[in-house]
């Protein structure tokens, strides 16, 4: 793709394989196997029902990595579980906890929700910094990560 060729991946693996190359795996990522070696880990309080009785009840977020030419682009979202709505949004080339609070802070003002919302994340570095936990507290927000 990067020469103006395009071909499948079948195509490639094939071509991999008569001339007896074989791709490398990295390294599988493991979470540490010890949750009490995480700080500020919530408790999961959703356990896999990502739905919602009505609008502001739920909401759930996470960052995405964006391949743009020559770097990468991180995008972090906050969802809202009733209506699946991204209610707030925040991009920038660098994944820091200013990224996620940047978009939890525009959900907050364009929602404008009640104490006890329950906000479902990941246990990534982001989600467990003081910044954003003190954020989610300021708000009266209700953690939860899995």
């Amino acid at each position: 793709n990067a020469l103006g060729v395009s071909c499948c991946l079948n195509t490639v693996a094939s071509i991999l394989k008569a001339r007896g190359i074989r791709a490398r795996n990295g390294k599988a990522f493991r979470y540490s196997p010890r949750t009490e070696a995480m700080t500020n880990v919530a408790d999961n309080l959703l356990k896999r029902r990502f739905g919602a009785e009505k609008p502001n009840e739920r909401w759930t977020t996470d960052i995405t990595y964006i391949w743009l030419k020559d770097k990468w682009l991180y995008l972090a979202t906050v969802m809202d579980l009733y209506s699946r709505a991204i209610v707030g949004w925040s991009l920038d080339t660098s994944m820091t906890e200013r990224l996620i609070t940047q978009a939890l802070k525009m959900a907050l003002a364009r929602r404008q929700p009640k104490p006890g919302l329950i906000v479902h994340s990941d246990r990534g570095v982001q989600y467990r910094s003081t910044a954003y936990q003190d954020e989610l507290m300021h708000a009266g927000c209700v953690p939860s990560m899995s």
